[in-house]
């Protein structure tokens, strides 16, 4: 018998439903560290200047787990998304599947013309009103900043590096022998909490850019909340389409 439209769901909903239990285990997991610091003796490069600051450091702890939780997080929205692409090629396809189940895939690019270029194999096998409904997504850069925010960070993280903040933070880990000063120029998130949260360990918050316009002004936790609010509510709209 061929699934009917909210088992289809349920099997793309998985993926956020595994996203949200890494959130929340992850801001139990943060919340132990809130407030906590450590004073560090080094050079810290003030970022609107590129200036080496040497001296001693106010730095706030944080556990190294969570950054590779948080590419986690990102990598199950990222997933659900592509679920949600191959089902929707099922039902096109009457269960027959794929031609090629190497190129399905929720298509999202940098630009529109990008996407333009590469969403037809990407999409084959669905029926048109599931592609025009992607094609009303606008999942690129500048047409739907949060599909293309959720496609960028994964790729950072599963090909290039961990996730970095704007303040040089103290990462601690059972693995480690020693708290690791972990520091990037090419930064994704502000901060962890919120600038309301972290006051107390700046007090004037240090100018960011991301790397790629990712986030920019947006904190850690909050980011992540957005995103996977987002994406369960994204592939709910899908529902009449499965």
């Amino acid at each position: 018998m061929p699934l009917d439209a909210p088992s289809r769901l349920c099997l793309v909903r998985v993926k956020i439903e595994r996203a949200k239990k890494h959130l929340s285990d992850l801001e139990r997991e943060l919340s132990r560290y809130r407030g906590s610091a450590s004073t560090v003796v080094g050079t810290r490069l003030n970022p609107k200047t590129g200036e080496a600051i040497a001296g001693f450091h106010t730095l706030p702890r944080i556990p190294f787990d969570a950054i590779a939780a948080s590419g986690d997080i990102i990598q199950n929205l990222r997933s659900a998304l592509d679920h949600l692409a191959y089902q929707l090629v099922m039902v096109g396809t009457n269960d027959a599947g794929p031609k090629n189940v190497r190129r399905i895939q929720f298509p999202i690019a940098e630009d529109f013309a990008a996407y333009e270029a590469r969403k037809g194999l990407q999409v084959e096998g669905m029926r048109d009103d599931a592609k025009l409904a992607i094609d009303g997504a606008k999942p690129y850069k500048g047409g739907n900043d949060k599909l293309w925010r959720i496609h960028e960070l994964n790729n950072i993280d599963k090909h290039r590096c961990l996730f970095t903040i704007a303040q040089d933070h103290l990462f601690v880990a059972d693995w480690l022998p020693s708290e690791y000063w972990y520091k990037s120029q090419e930064l994704n998130f502000v901060g962890v909490f919120g600038d309301d949260m972290e006051k107390d360990l700046q007090t004037e918050m240090d100018e960011a850019f991301s790397m790629a316009g990712l986030v920019q002004s947006d904190a850690l936790l909050p980011t992540l909340h957005q995103l996977v609010n987002f994406t369960d509510g994204f592939v709910r709209t899908f529902l009449r389409l499965l």
